[in-house]
């Protein structure tokens, strides 16, 4: 799989008339996924395993990846919350700021 190129499927380049031209750009993408899908079978069938990663290298990285976002996702519910209460220091800071901007009494 390693010799692959990018693909290009035509996707919005598309009318809604089915002429010779865009029957042309349809059949070349069917080509072109028959034959991204058939490296990959050839690639599974093969006995090279050098580029596998394994089950479980996959799941701990998956696992890691959602426990960072679950992470992030109550992190910034909280700073929301915080914001919508007004006991967000940062957020009204930087309010302040540009309040004191506006009206000159700050550079």
């Amino acid at each position: 799989m390693n010799n692959l190129k990018t693909i290009n499927l035509v996707t919005d380049d598309l009318t809604d008339a089915l002429d010779d031209g865009n029957r042309k750009q349809l059949v070349g993408n069917f080509k072109t996924t028959e034959e991204a899908v058939n490296a990959i079978i050839e690639w599974l069938d093969s006995d090279d395993t050098s580029d596998f990663v394994s089950k479980e290298d996959l799941e701990s990285t998956l696992k890691e990846l959602r426990d960072m976002i679950k992470e992030n996702n109550k992190d910034l519910k909280e700073r929301i919350n915080r914001i919508l209460l007004g006991t967000d220091v940062e957020s009204i800071e930087i309010v302040v700021t540009q309040i004191l901007k506006q009206r000159g009494v700050i550079d």
